[in-house]
């Protein structure tokens, strides 16, 4: 069953989503928690760096995900 992502303002349909099913839900899962097994054996600087690197795209690109927020969320 398709999920939509709906202006409700307008209520534009702006995108579809196919939902996942049992055994994709179950690998994203297991992909996240491998990731944080990794993750937080990654030395501080390392994760203080990619942290800073996240920051700074957000800070660069808050306007386009402000209006992507409001868009979605009315």
């Amino acid at each position: 069953m398709p999920i939509a992502s709906v202006n409700p303002a307008t209520g534009e349909t702006i995108k579809t989503f196919e939902s996942l099913d049992e055994a994709q839900i179950d690998d994203k899962l297991q992909r996240g928690a491998d990731t944080f097994s990794s993750f937080h054996r990654t030395a501080f600087r390392e994760r203080e760096s990619m942290m800073t690197r996240a920051a700074e795209i957000l800070e660069t690109e808050k306007n386009d995900f402000a209006r992507l927020m409001t868009v979605e969320n009315g």
